[in-house]
């Protein structure tokens, strides 16, 4: 997540919440799946876009937990 979202790496690296833990654990699985998909031939484009989707709404999420610890 910290290489996703490299803006925010060090806040990242410095919370420590089970909830970030979860996000953290689901994108990398996310994550995975997506790089495998990409080298998968033939391409799969409905499952490539469904992961995308995917690491991008736990992306969203965490930045959403990010504000919250922020009290924005």
């Amino acid at each position: 997540m910290a290489i996703a979202l490299p803006q925010y790496r060090k806040q990242l690296l410095s919370l420590k919440s089970p909830e970030l833990d979860d996000l953290f654990e689901a994108y990398a699985l996310a994550a995975e799946a997506l790089e495998t998909l990409n080298m998968q031939v033939p391409k799969q484009p409905e499952r490539l876009a469904e992961y995308r989707d995917i690491c991008a709404s736990i992306q969203t999420e965490v930045l959403s937990l990010l504000r919250e610890c922020n009290g924005a």
